[in-house]
């Protein structure tokens, strides 16, 4: 009887402990969540692991937390649905984006039409409709808005607005793919569902395919200027030396242009960078004083050593004419041979080494790389400083100067012919006068003219076909020599 008794205690005992720990979980749960129903017997939330506990704020902005992390996001990868796509929580103040397209592989700002308050912070994910990422929340970060921002400037935000910067790696896009973003702020306690959500879609830019189209334009329009300038009997060598950036520039003399290199380089640089950005963000921006003065530079030094070799390295009409009759030229015009173009050709005035050409092609160089570093967000804004825009034009001055003054063999020719066509007139009109008639032909105004006058005309004209040849590179036959003193002629 005894045995029993205890046995019977402890059984009372045991049964006593196992009941005492659920009826106080039940009661937490009752204070918490109010009255249980007997019926439904209802299983509370598991605590988030990142769930912090937090005293209400004032109404319309969540509370920071009194304890734990209070930058812990509400959002997890699995609750995007049900947190942001169901649109259940509050919609939040409208997104503005600065651009069409949203760069990858550097910080961007997101307006929010917000007033900022000091201890909010958002956070963003992307939506892509079949997948979703949650944006690491060092990778948004929450500021105000000031003046000297860009969204301020054009007028799509107030100062002391927010603005959310977002650090979105290049594996975030591919091929300009449009998206949803969603900008949130979590509820208090944090952990629970966001207090307010904002939605835009837009898509993104990505990086480096960006970087890899630009460069496939330049080597395209390059690589079309040089299919464009190709011989009829062209060969895949010749072609390939045509690409020589002194063969892509000659200029009428077939000489390498370092003007039109210059120009060349610039508007090349310049179109690579306006096409970046326009594949980053979808927009197109304004060139800056400084990059425009580069390009007229460039543009306007190129036209008058255009001009300048033309006029001193053309014939006059009358020359010109008097070549064209007696078969010296041909009658139709020569397409110039830019084969023999080479780099020292930039450096270079007549064959000799020009020190101010070669200074014009250096501070070009740092002008472009200066450029390029600067980068698509600074097309508006470079700024070449006045000393380096200086020394471009004063090399441009000195180098259009100097062509100006030099002497050439051209001049010299164009006087040459002229004193040779003064003495075939001379000849034609003593054939004329002796003969009180015009002339038939050549042989018979020899004898009326006579042998020693005759001779003396054919070695003028082989001097005068000497110094042809040497300016032209065109050799006269022997044939072509003879003056023309007939009718017509």
């Amino acid at each position: 009887m005894p045995r029993s008794l205890f046995v019977a205690l402890c059984a009372v005992a045991l049964t006593s402990v196992s009941l005492c720990p659920a009826t106080k979980a039940q009661q937490r749960t009752a204070g918490v969540n109010g009255p249980a129903v007997a019926d439904q017997n209802p299983v509370p939330e598991p605590q988030r692991e990142d769930q912090t506990v937090q005293k209400p704020g004032a109404a319309g902005a969540p509370v920071a937390a009194a304890s734990g992390d209070p930058q812990k996001q509400c959002v997890k990868p699995g609750e995007f649905a049900v947190e942001l796509r169901s649109g259940r929580n509050p919609i939040g103040a409208p997104i503005v984006l600065p651009t069409n397209f949203l760069p990858t592989n550097q910080r961007m700002d997101i307006g929010v039409r917000a007033p900022f308050v000091d201890g909010t912070r958002y956070f963003a994910g992307i939506d892509y409709g079949d997948q979703t990422y949650i944006f690491k929340r060092q990778d948004a970060v929450t500021r105000r808005a000031t003046d000297s921002d860009l969204l301020v400037q054009k007028h799509l935000l107030d100062p002391d607005q927010t603005i959310v910067m977002l650090n979105m790696t290049d594996d975030l896009a591919w091929f300009w793919s449009r998206v949803d973003l969603y900008l949130y702020t979590c509820n208090s306690p944090v952990g629970q569902s966001p207090w307010r959500v904002s939605s835009v879609s837009v898509r993104l830019s990505p990086y480096w395919l960006s970087i890899f189209s630009v460069f496939v334009e330049i080597l395209v329009l390059y690589l079309w200027i040089a299919f464009a300038l190709r011989k009829q009997d062209h060969t895949f060598g010749s072609f390939l030396r045509a690409l020589i950036p002194a063969q892509v520039s000659a200029g009428a003399d077939g000489k390498g242009s370092l003007s039109t290199f210059q120009t060349l380089a610039f508007s090349l640089a310049v179109a690579a960078l306006i096409t970046l950005l326009l594949l980053q963000t979808g927009t197109l921006v304004d060139l800056s004083g400084s990059i425009l003065a580069l390009l007229g530079i460039s543009g306007i030094g190129a036209t008058i050593a255009r001009g300048t070799d033309t006029q001193r390295n053309m014939l006059s009409a009358d020359n010109r004419a008097w070549l064209l009759r007696h078969g010296w030229i041909p009658m139709a015009r020569t397409v110039i041979d830019p084969s023999n173009a080479a780099w020292r050709d930039f450096f270079t005035t007549d064959g000799v080494f020009d020190v101010y050409r070669y200074q014009s092609f250096i501070f070009g160089l740092v002008v472009i790389g200066g450029l390029i570093a600067a980068g698509v967000s600074q097309l508006s804004t470079f700024t070449v400083p006045n000393t380096i825009l200086g020394i471009v034009g004063l090399s441009q001055a000195v180098y259009i100067g100097g062509k100006l003054v030099t002497p050439t063999n051209i001049s010299e020719l164009n006087a040459a012919i002229a004193g040779l066509r003064s003495d075939e007139q001379k000849l034609k009109a003593a054939a004329v006068a002796k003969k009180q008639g015009q002339v038939a032909s050549l042989a018979e105004a020899i004898p009326l003219i006579g042998q020693d006058a005759y001779e003396a005309f054919r070695r003028k004209a082989r001097d005068v076909a000497a110094i042809f040849t040497d300016a032209t590179g065109i050799v006269i036959a022997d044939s072509l020599l003879q003056p023309l003193v007939t009718r017509g002629d």
